[in-house]
């Protein structure tokens, strides 16, 4: 009786820790399930997050990750050029956890360098005005360069940190180029400015980080300096975006405050600072000089209304030309790249005098020349729009492009200095049109020719008009008309 019991006894003593390691493993193969489970998901998120500090981390120390690269202009990555009012109008109505998801995207794209992207890539379009600029350290997101805030001339809600990423050694040359002050015209035809960070300042301002995609070279027309930017070689995600702090934005704000305040607003300090502050600044790339001659007249868009309707004359790779009357056809010759791009940048353009204006471009005309360009006979220029000086308002808007437009007119000097001279329009049509004359042609004369004198009237017509650079409305709801005289006398 008792070796049954103790047989039984020991059966249960060896069932017993059967049973406990069975329940044992089943739970170590529960927990690696977990754990690979896990891994997997981790991973995922990992490479599908990659602005994430400590994935941008690991995802770097495993070479999974390139550094941004320079692009091609023929080989950017598909985008959709907004201008600031269409930026305000799609990110405007956000809330602040959408403007986080869309922002996280924009900056994912860009440190993947828009492989797989799926959308387009916003470019940011328009001109802009600098309010400061700042070294870019460590500390940042983006190590070495410069970072300035803009505020975009059409829409002042809108608020631009462009980044122009270079080596240490070329820092001093690009803080005395970016200052208070100058204008930036980022153009579709050739500026690749990416938005990768969207954020709200309050009260319906929004500030958009904008890197250049092409990292090209910058230049002025008249001294020459410049600068190369160069693809950035460290990040520094733990810093986020964006770049500039709410401080330094209204300490911007303020320097632009003063520095408008210090320029003034009078017409001899207009004039004055014209002078010192018309070059433009461009890509440094030097290419041959390009006669106006040789350069076909781009069309203007079918909106753009004309007194003056003429036989058009066909041109290549055209559909449209419009003409000025009286106006003598341009020699003929097959355009080619290089002075297609020329037209967007030709080597002196005159700019609005309070704020110069930087724009990229990869082939500019770098004569150097300054005040000297090709004059023509009365009536013998190139064809073109010729236009009224009321008929200039939506130009301020939409800008000129690279389309050759005349302004006619009778006008009246109100300062003359050098070979510079500022006119006001008098017709009542204008002065109606521009609120009581508030329109202001800023006129540029070749050097040695004579200028009309201050107080002086006089009369354009169709076959001596002004050649139109530019049209800009300052935030006073002054119209700036800027000109260049491109007929002689006989």
């Amino acid at each position: 009786m008792k070796s049954v019991e103790r047989e039984r006894s020991s059966r249960r003593s060896r069932t017993q820790p059967k049973s406990g390691n069975l329940f044992g493993w089943t739970v170590f193969i529960l927990l690696l399930c977990g754990f690979a489970v896990t891994c997997w998901i981790g991973t995922f998120y990992v490479f599908s997050r990659p602005e994430k500090p400590f994935n941008y981390q690991i995802l770097t120390k495993l070479n999974k990750l390139e550094l941004p690269k320079r692009f091609e202009l023929t080989g950017a990555p598909i985008g959709e050029f907004l201008s600031a009012e269409k930026l305000l109008g799609k990110y405007g109505a956000m809330t602040t956890g959408q403007l986080n998801e869309e922002s996280n995207g924009l900056l994912r794209s860009y440190l993947r360098n828009y492989d797989h992207m799926v959308g387009k890539v916003p470019y940011a379009t328009g001109k802009f005005t600098i309010l400061g600029s700042y070294p870019l350290s460590d500390s940042k997101f983006f190590t070495s360069g410069v970072v300035v805030v803009a505020q975009s001339v059409d829409a002042p809600t809108a608020y631009i940190e462009h980044i122009f990423p270079a080596s240490a050694d070329k820092l001093s040359a690009i803080q005395r180029t970016l200052m208070t002050g100058l204008g930036i015209e980022l153009r579709r035809s050739y500026d690749l400015s990416a938005v990768i960070n969207v954020e709200s300042l309050g009260k319906g301002r929004l500030l958009f980080t904008c890197m250049p995609l092409l990292y090209g070279p910058y230049g002025t027309t008249q001294s020459g300096s410049g600068f190369q930017l160069d693809p950035p070689k460290v990040l520094n995600p733990r810093a986020g975006l964006p770049l500039v702090t709410q401080n330094q934005l209204r300490d911007a704000e303020q320097r632009y405050a003063q520095y408008r305040k210090a320029t003034g607003g009078s017409e001899i300090a207009v004039v004055d600072t014209m002078k010192k502050s018309a070059p433009n600044l461009v890509s440094s790339e030097p290419i041959a000089d390009v006669s106006p001659t040789s350069i076909p007249t781009p069309a203007l868009p079918a909106s753009t209304a004309s007194p003056v309707v003429a036989k058009a004359i066909p041109v290549p790779n055209t559909t449209l030309t419009t003409v000025v009357a009286k106006a003598s056809p341009p020699a003929t010759l097959t355009p080619t790249p290089t002075a297609a791009t020329a037209v967007g940048a030709p080597a002196i353009v005159p700019t609005q005098p309070l704020q110069p204006f930087l724009t990229a471009s990869p082939t500019p005309a770098t004569s150097g020349r300054v005040g000297v360009w090709q004059t023509y006979r009365p009536g013998k220029m190139p064809r073109g729009k010729l236009l009224d000086v009321d008929q200039t308002a939506d130009l301020a808007n939409k800008g000129i492009g690279n389309d050759t437009i005349y302004l006619r007119g009778d006008f009246t000097v109100t300062v003359a200095r050098d070979n510079r001279a500022i006119l006001r329009p008098r017709q009542s049509l204008a002065n109606r049109v521009f609120n009581h004359g508030k329109a202001r042609i800023i006129a540029e004369f070749p050097r040695g020719t004579t200028i009309p004198r201050a107080g002086e009237n006089f009369q354009r017509s169709t076959d001596r008009p002004f050649a139109i650079t530019d049209v800009r409305r300052g935030v006073d709801g002054q119209v700036n008309i800027y000109v260049r005289e491109v007929t002689t006398e006989q």
